[in-house]
């Protein structure tokens, strides 16, 4: 054996060593709210992006198939990627890479508009350490929420724009807060000409009481990062809404009856808010706050 040999075999056994270091590793995805008035929203999800907390990006293909992201809003998860081999690291950054092809959002009265892509994608904030271990697999859950991520764009040729917003985190981390709404209060005080499809909790990081405002994605720092529909099984009774797939962490979930006003791509300063609380979300835990 020769000394070029002798000097290669060290970086062999590290590669080795390096590609034995994986994790099994599944993602899924699930959907919140809707842009005012849409029925139908078809996409293709062609890949997952993760940054690990070096920069690196590691990129996972998914079967590229159209999907209506509003099938997603239930009981029901969109299986993106199935037992992939990840690099076993921690990980800041998901982010869903959409098919810029066929995309189209269909309105309540059967009007369709094709939904074209911003350049810029930010995805969403993650903290998780996966691990190399051959006999579990980790699982990883997306909520998009679709009234921040859509805006619709009115040009010479009318079009949604998409720029996702939402949370990522382990699944079975995620924390849930959730609560009635009283009939009485969602239209009162200053909403009582408002509509329903305006009725919505929007969640802020940290404590934000003083400071409610609209989602406005050029300033993310100041916005919700997600919102809640508030709604009713039929016409009479309590409100309830529903945030899932939460970091732990301290947040503020305001009332507002005017969602519908707002423009993920255009600062509004007319919606209205309620009462804000404050909540503090455990991993995994579960959270009640009623209005």
């Amino acid at each position: 054996m020769n000394i070029r040999t002798l000097l290669r075999l060290p970086l062999i056994l590290l590669a080795v060593a390096l590609a034995a270091c994986e994790s099994d590793l599944d993602i899924e995805l699930a959907t919140v709210n809707r842009p005012v008035d849409a029925e139908r929203i078809t996409v293709r999800i062609k890949a997952v992006e993760l940054q690990n907390e070096g920069g690196g990006t590691v990129t996972i293909d998914t079967d590229d198939r159209e999907v209506d992201l509003l099938d997603f809003q239930g009981t029901e998860l969109l299986r993106l990627v199935s037992g992939e081999k990840v690099a076993a690291a921690r990980y800041r950054k998901l982010r869903l890479v959409f098919d810029s092809r066929d995309g189209e959002l269909e309105n309540e009265d059967g009007d369709t508009f094709p939904i074209r892509l911003a350049d810029l994608q930010p995805g969403a904030d993650i903290d998780v350490q996966l691990q190399d271990d051959e006999d579990e697999t980790e699982t990883l859950l997306a909520v998009l929420d679709l009234r921040f991520s859509f805006s619709l764009q009115t040009q010479q040729d009318d079009f949604y724009r998409l720029r996702q917003v939402g949370t990522a985190v382990r699944s079975g981390d995620g924390g849930t807060l959730s609560g009635s709404v009283d009939e009485d209060y969602v239209a009162g005080g200053n909403c009582g000409d408002s509509d329903e499809e305006g009725f919505a909790m929007y969640l802020y990081k940290g404590d934000r009481r003083t400071q409610l405002s609209d989602y406005f994605a050029d300033e993310q720092a100041s916005s919700p990062l997600v919102s809640a529909s508030v709604t009713r099984a039929g016409d009479d009774g309590d409100y309830s809404y529903r945030f899932r797939g939460l970091p732990a962490g301290q947040y503020t979930v305001a009332y507002t009856c005017t969602a519908e006003l707002d423009d993920p791509l255009t600062r509004q300063t007319t919606l209205l808010f309620r009462d804000a609380q404050l909540v503090e979300i455990t991993e995994g835990g579960t959270v009640t706050r009623n209005f």
